[in-house]
């Protein structure tokens, strides 16, 4: 089960909500900026890899 950290809820919230599944799905730990940031950055990358 993923985890985002109430103080970064508001800017995980304001993604859209199709990209917000897809994070939840990855069963990750979101603590901060910087670990939403490293997840973003590991989505993009996979699709770029197709």
């Amino acid at each position: 089960m993923s985890y985002v950290n109430p103080a970064i809820r508001p800017q995980f919230d304001s993604m859209p909500a199709q990209l917000r599944e897809h994070i939840l799905q990855m069963n990750i730990r979101l603590d901060t900026m910087a670990d939403l940031m490293g997840c973003l950055e590991r989505i993009v990358a996979q699709e770029q890899n197709g």
